[in-house]
C-alpha cells in the first residue's frame, strides 16, 4: 500500500504486479460532501427516536464539535445529521420536484455557516436557508440558469413578478428606460406550471396567471385592430411556442420571419405574417403587444398608441383606399 504525496490518495497493488502498473484507487475526499447520505438512506435508529441534535441547543452543541476542518468527514454524527436533514426536508424537496438528496446538500451548506451556531434557534435558520435554496434550485431548473442567478432574480423587489424571472440587461427597453424581461422565460414558466396545481410556489403562480392574462389580452388587441380571430389565436400560439424554444428574442424573431409555413397554414401572405410577428414581439424601435401587456400597459393604451403598427396590411390598404375615395 502506497500513499500519493500530492493528493493523499491511497493506492493498492495486486500481489503479482508492481504498484506503478496498477490503476489508482482513490479513497473518498475527506470533506463533508462525502458524508452526504444517499437518497432514502438514514442511519440506524434515526427514525425510532429523536436524536439529541433535533433540538436547537443540541444542534448548536453538535455544530460546535463539527467546526474543525476534518470533523465533517470523520465524525459519525455528521452523517447522522445529514440523513436527519434529508428526512426532515424531503417533503419540501418533493413539493418543488427535487430529490431528497438536494435537501441534504442545501442543509449541509447552511449547517457550515457560523451564523447558524450563533443563532437563537439554529434549526429555524437552517429551515429558512434550505427553503430558499430549494426554491432557487427549482427556479433555476425552469429558467435553465445557475442557482445563484435564479436566487438574484427572485430577490429583485423593484420588478413586477412577471419581470423578476427575466434578464434586466436585455437590450429592449420599456418607456421608463428599465430593462425588458425575457419573454421566453416568462412563457416557459407559464407552460411548465399547471395553474390548477396546488403545489405552485406563489411567485410561479403569479407569473403563470400574468402570462396567461397577457396572451389572452394580446388576442383581444389583435382582433380589435383588424386581425381575424383564428389568425390572431393560432398565430400567437405559434409565435409563443417558437419564442420559448428559440433561446432568445432576436433568434425567435429571425426564425419566425423566415418561416413560411405559418403563413400557408393561416391562409395569409408572407408580409402579413411578418407584420403579425412584429406586432406581437415588437421591433428594435418599439416593444410588441405581449411585452407591453406584461409590463402593465392596458389594452386600450396599446391600441391608442400603436394601432397603426399593429393592424394587418389588408386592413391598412382598405382604410387608405377609403380615405382616398
Amino acid at each position: 500500500m502506497m500513499s500519493d504525496q500530492s493528493t493523499g490518495a491511497v493506492r493498492t497493488a495486486g500481489p503479482d504486479h508492481h504498484p506503478d502498473q496498477q490503476p489508482a484507487e482513490t479513497l473518498p475526499r475527506p470533506d463533508g460532501i462525502a458524508a452526504l447520505p444517499s437518497v432514502g438512506q438514514s442511519s440506524p435508529g434515526s427514525r425510532n427516536a429523536s436524536p439529541a441534535f433535533a433540538t436547537p441547543e443540541g444542534l448548536r452543541i453538535l455544530l460546535d464539535r463539527l467546526a474543525s476542518d476534518e470533523a465533517w468527514a470523520t465524525m459519525p454524527e455528521a452523517t447522522e445529521l445529514l440523513a436527519y436533514c434529508a428526512d426532515r426536508y424531503r417533503h419540501l424537496a418533493r413539493k418543488l420536484h427535487l430529490a431528497e438528496h438536494d435537501a441534504a446538500v442545501a442543509a449541509f451548506e447552511a449547517l457550515r455557516s457560523p451564523a447558524v451556531r450563533r443563532a437563537r434557534n439554529p434549526w429555524a435558520v437552517v429551515t429558512t436557508a434550505v427553503a430558499r435554496t430549494l426554491r432557487a434550485e427549482a427556479r433555476a431548473d425552469q429558467l435553465l440558469c445557475s442557482r445563484d442567478r435564479a436566487r438574484r432574480l427572485m430577490a429583485r423587489t423593484d420588478l413586477v413578478p412577471a419581470w423578476r424571472i427575466g434578464d434586466p440587461s436585455a437590450p429592449t427597453a420599456t418607456p421608463n428606460g428599465e430593462g425588458a424581461p425575457w419573454l421566453e422565460h416568462a412563457l416557459a414558466t407559464a407552460h411548465a406550471g399547471d395553474p390548477a396545481a396546488d403545489d405552485l410556489d406563489p411567485t410561479t403562480a403569479v407569473v403563470v396567471a400574468r402570462v396567461q392574462t397577457a396572451t389572452r389580452t394580446t388576442i383581444t388587441v389583435l382582433v380589435a385592430v383588424g386581425w381575424p380571430d383564428d389568425v390572431a389565436r393560432h398565430g400567437l400560439e405559434h409565435i409563443t411556442t417558437t419564442l420559448t424554444a428559440a433561446g432568445g428574442l432576436p433568434a425567435a424573431c429571425e426564425r419566425l420571419r423566415k418561416d413560411r409555413q405559418p403563413a400557408a397554414v393561416l391562409d395569409i401572405d408572407q408580409p402579413a405574417w411578418t407584420r403579425l410577428v412584429s406586432a406581437v414581439l415588437g421591433t428594435p424601435a418599439r416593444n410588441g403587444v405581449l411585452h407591453r401587456l406584461l409590463a402593465g400597459d392596458t389594452a386600450r393604451l396599446v391600441i391608442e398608441q400603436d394601432a397603426h403598427d399593429l393592424t394587418p396590411p389588408h386592413y391598412l390598404d382598405a382604410r387608405e383606399a377609403g380615405h382616398a375615395a
